[in-house]
């Protein structure tokens, strides 16, 4: 069973903590790479590992939240600055969408529409409800790598966009009995977009560039 590696049109396809990496149900891919590693095709759907806005399969992925973010500091509003605010609402995304689909999966969490908007919304509650239906959940891996970077390369006005490399290495298990049906390691490029609706941050894509099987690629240089 295909994880994707990060995202979900649920294909992400987000970075993240304890749990190990989701899958969105589609990331929209991207040509671009962040290595010069010509062997590292991006996939071209999502599976476990993280949702996106663009591609649409339904596998999961677990994502884990202990990640490390580099950002670059402007303006600053109430002692956070506007990078630190938009980093920790696109983590935040990932974070919730793991919770909502560890344990029982529950498309109607509340969480979820309150990071996500337009079609990254449809894309994980899309992939949330699969995964309700087909009996799945995700997983953090007993020991998971925990390597994440976030940076913000735009701010404009009401619009975001962040970078990010993740090691997607979660798990996506069956809830009946436990067994894992999808244990794939993968480092993800990924370029995410945010919009800020109601004075909040809102994930709204999320974009895969390249992907490497394994810890590699820009993982190597975090």
């Amino acid at each position: 069973m295909p994880k994707f590696d990060r995202i979900a049109h649920v294909a992400a396809p987000r970075h993240l903590r304890a749990a190990p990496a989701m899958l969105t149900v589609a990331l929209a891919l991207a040509t671009a790479s962040c290595s010069n590693d010509d062997s590292a095709t991006p996939p071209s759907t999502t599976g476990t590992d993280r949702s996106s806005t663009t591609a649409s399969s339904t596998t999961t992925s677990t994502t884990s939240t202990e990640s490390s973010s580099r950002t670059s500091s402007t303006s600053s509003t109430g002692g956070q600055s506007v990078e630190d605010e938009i980093i920790a609402r696109y983590v935040g995304y990932w974070d919730v969408r793991l919770a909502a689909n560890s344990g029982t999966p529950d498309p109607n969490d509340p969480a979820l529409r309150e990071y996500a908007t337009g079609e990254q919304l449809e894309a994980v509650i899309a992939e949330t409800r699969a995964n309700l239906d087909q009996g799945l959940a995700f997983r953090a891996r007993p020991n998971p790598a925990d390597i994440r970077t976030v940076a913000v390369v735009e701010v404009d006005g009401g619009h975001a966009v962040v970078q990010e490399c993740f090691v997607d290495d979660g798990l996506v298990v069956r809830r009946d009995t436990g067994e894992v049906v999808n244990d794939i390691i993968a480092t993800h490029n990924v370029r995410g977009e945010l919009v800020r609706i109601h004075g909040a941050w809102r994930v709204s894509e999320a974009r895969l560039v390249q992907r490497w099987e394994g810890v590699a690629g820009c993982a190597l240089d975090s």
